[in-house]
């Protein structure tokens, strides 16, 4: 089977994870530090260049304290 990688779904996920982490007020860099990674990260998440894990959408969720769910409501 063919790991399929959907850059318009990336790309709309990435955006959404940016909108809330700019409604917090935090840094791409306080995020990644939040989750144990780095800032780069977040932003190759927030552009769609990373096909982000459901552990690091948990994660990310956590950090930001919203309900995971809110992730998906685009």
């Amino acid at each position: 089977m063919q790991n399929v990688v959907d850059k318009k779904f990336l790309k709309i996920l990435g955006e959404r994870v940016k909108e809330l982490r700019l409604s917090k007020k935090i840094t791409q860099e306080e995020l990644g530090f939040r989750i144990g990674n780095s800032g780069k990260q977040i932003g190759r998440v927030e552009r769609g260049e990373h096909n982000v894990s459901t552990c690091m959408i948990y994660a990310i969720s956590k950090a930001l304290e919203i309900p995971i769910k809110e992730f998906f409501d685009f």
